[in-house]
């Protein structure tokens, strides 16, 4: 049922949000998918977690453009439903998509337009580990991971943790409607969840025109009299709802719990689809010899999750943990009310740790994973061959504290088979990662962390096999059969500054050198009036810069105002000399934070650089500023208490336009928003 326009104007007066004032310090949180399971500061790979009220600020339309801003993030574009995180200039099948631990299972780094079956809005934490994360989670994450923590399978138990959630939320440019539930009741030994949502977004305004100055003059060589949309981006509008049910039975010996859940969404793709020439070959949708379609996805994910952990008294060993997830997936491609592709595909996720006490003054894990996926595709665009994928893989990370120094080593090897349909050869390789990394604490309040790395990553079905148009980036891709395992030596160094009190900054650097990177390489022909692009190897240089530093200028009893100020830098460049397509530019800003008691108010501005180290026949992208301000209060109830809150996005009304999106020439960002709803919890 549609909820009516009125209704997101009345909730824009209500939006959940607390005082940072009150949330536990990034330092103080667990990150869930390290190893060990230790905080930011503990481990010598870069991790940010978001969590508590500071995500709730940030939640948007999906997990892409969630976390965005974060240092060394930036996401792709295919309007509000559809973006994916890009860590460090590397995305698509190098950052893996985690579910509480474990493969997100979807179809999302097949393509950028698919979008991440993960709701970011169900979230307790997310979880973003910058460099390979490969050791645990597999060849796919040699770039980083996102691990979103919802909490559908409980793990505390306690009586005393019933709470019952609801929230509102929507914003003006795209006229979101979001309404939220969550019910976590039981006692000390049975815990029960239940979460839903749904929200629904109309076409996205935007200050200008949808397509770039460049490409409505390539536009209107071809043909003068043709117009363009303004003010608004064409089939951005989205339906999505989804939900869950978690069981946990435990004890202070351990736990096994279950989840049920199901993700839904129908959202149109803002792209050109556009071709010239040939409209049968390349299975078009129409006769003309400039058509611009309009694709949709339909989208549906059904999953079965498994998590138990148990306590053990079996020689070194201390615990057993174990995690397991069944997908049901498929979308459909939809070109006015017809079905152009239909993409299915059944995943299973198992991985078992066995954690173990100190031995010889070392703590570690030992483990085991088995992925399998099995994909298929038919229509129009069905430009990837079914296939099986299996994984099986080996991993141990063991650490070691020497007074002020603590080490830590790890090792992966992975078998990888992908068995396609078709005349196709089968891949059957094993990749092998390595990490050393240590964290040396120089005094009480600055500390040094350096991760060297040696991940390898197996190419992909859609790398290997691809053969067909993909219009919906509108290019014909073209994979190589012959490509071998990519392999990754980084060198990452961070350093903290981290007292109690007082100014607080980090620095980090990071190297990456691969050997047989691969790419999608823009030949400059033409195939039935698309571009090819073909999957090569080269190999390939990334590196950069994150830093961020906040100064505390009012610092006394409930009042609290900080400067923060940031950037990142990251550059990718082939061994030829040419430089990476799609790299985030230079991006740096301000923020001012105030706290007072539960009110909270926010200022910042970031300055994104014009992209001129561009790809070959890739355009340059112009610069941009991005202004945002908030404002949030939170009431206490006794028992109960209700969060509130307003933030102003783009106040400026930029023409904004990400390098890292493919459609940064016919999708810019959102204009001036205005971001309104309340939180409930009692």
């Amino acid at each position: 049922m549609r909820v009516p326009r009125t209704f997101g104007v009345a909730v824009a007066l209500l939006t959940a949000h607390c005082a940072a004032a009150q949330e536990t310090s990034p330092e103080e949180i667990i990150v869930t998918s390290t190893a060990l399971r230790e905080t930011a500061l503990e481990v010598a790979q870069p991790a940010t977690v978001l969590g508590g009220d500071a995500l709730r600020r940030q939640i948007a339309t999906s997990l892409g453009e969630t976390i965005a801003t974060e240092l060394g993030v930036s996401a792709t574009y295919f309007g509000p439903s559809a973006s994916r995180p890009v860590i460090r200039g590397l995305g698509g099948e190098r950052v893996l998509m985690l579910h509480d631990g474990v493969s997100a299972l979807d179809v999302s780094s097949l393509s950028q337009d698919h979008a991440v079956a993960v709701e970011s809005v169900l979230a307790d934490q997310i979880e973003i580990l910058r460099g390979p994360a490969t050791l645990l989670f597999g060849s796919g994450a040699v770039g980083g991971a996102i691990n979103v923590v919802d909490g559908r399978i409980p793990t505390r138990f306690d009586a005393g943790e019933n709470r019952r959630i609801v929230e509102v939320r929507g914003d003006t440019a795209a006229e979101e409607r979001t309404v939220v539930g969550r019910l976590e009741l039981g006692s000390d030994s049975v815990r029960v969840h239940v979460d839903g949502f749904r929200r629904e977004t109309d076409d996205v305004r935007i200050p200008g025109y949808a397509f770039s100055a460049a490409e409505r003059t390539e536009h209107l060589a071809q043909a003068p009299d043709e117009s363009f949309v303004r003010g608004r981006l064409e089939n951005s509008a989205s339906e999505t709802y989804g939900g869950a049910v978690g069981v946990s039975v435990g004890s202070e010996a351990g736990f096994v719990g279950v989840s049920v859940g199901r993700y839904d969404t129908l959202y149109g793709v803002p792209a050109p689809h556009h071709t010239h020439g040939d409209a049968e070959e390349e299975h078009a949708v129409a006769d003309d010899e400039h058509h611009h379609g309009t694709l949709r996805i339909d989208m549906r994910q059904d999953r079965y999750d498994l998590k138990a952990e148990r306590t053990l008294s079996l020689g070194t060993f201390e615990r057993v943990r174990l995690r397991a997830s069944y997908n049901d997936y498929w979308h459909r491609e939809l070109e006015g009310s017809e079905a152009e592709t239909v993409l299915t595909q059944t995943g299973f996720d198992l991985r078992l740790n066995l954690d173990h006490h100190e031995v010889a003054g070392w703590r570690g894990t030992l483990g085991s994973q088995y992925l399998e996926t099995k994909f298929d595709a038919e229509g129009a665009e069905a430009f990837v061959p079914p296939a099986v994928t299996r994984q099986v893989a080996l991993f141990a990370v063991e650490k070691r504290d020497f007074d002020t120094l603590s080490l830590e080593l790890g090792a992966r090897a992975e078998h990888q088979r992908i068995t396609p349909d078709g005349p196709s050869s089968r891949y059957d390789e094993i990749a092998y990662s390595l990490s050393a990394g240590v964290v040396w604490r120089l005094t009480d309040v600055y500390s040094l962390a350096a991760n060297l790395t040696r991940s390898q990553r197996h190419p992909q079905a859609v790398e290997l096999y691809a053969d067909g148009p993909h219009l919906a980036v509108a290019r014909r891709e073209l994979g190589d059969e012959r490509l071998s395992t990519e392999t990754a030596r980084t060198v990452d160094v961070t350093i903290h500054r981290h007292p109690d009190n007082g100014v607080h900054w980090s620095l980090s650097t990071f190297y990456n050198d691969f050997s047989n990177h691969i790419y999608a390489d823009d030949t400059g022909e033409e195939r039935g009036g698309l571009p090819l692009f073909r999957y090569r190897q080269q190999d390939a240089q990334l590196y950069g810069l994150e830093g961020e530093i906040t100064l505390p200028l009012i610092a006394r009893d409930e009042t609290h105002f900080e400067v923060r100020l940031a950037g990142d830098y990251v550059r990718g460049r082939l061994k030829d000399g040419s430089d990476l397509p799609q790299m985030p530019p230079l991006r740096y800003g301000i923020e001012l934070h105030f706290e007072r008691d539960r009110l909270h108010l926010g200022l910042e501005a970031y300055r994104y650089g014009r992209q001129d180290k561009v790809a070959t026949n890739e355009r340059t992208t112009p610069g941009y500023t991005m202004l945002d301000a908030d404002a949030s209060y939170r009431f206490d109830l006794g028992a109960h208490s209700l969060l509130v809150f307003l933030r102003g996005t783009n106040l400026l009304d930029e023409e904004a336009r990400r390098h890292s999106s493919p459609l940064k020439e016919f999708a810019p960002l959102p204009g001036r928003s205005l971001h309104v709803g309340f939180r409930a919890e009692f």
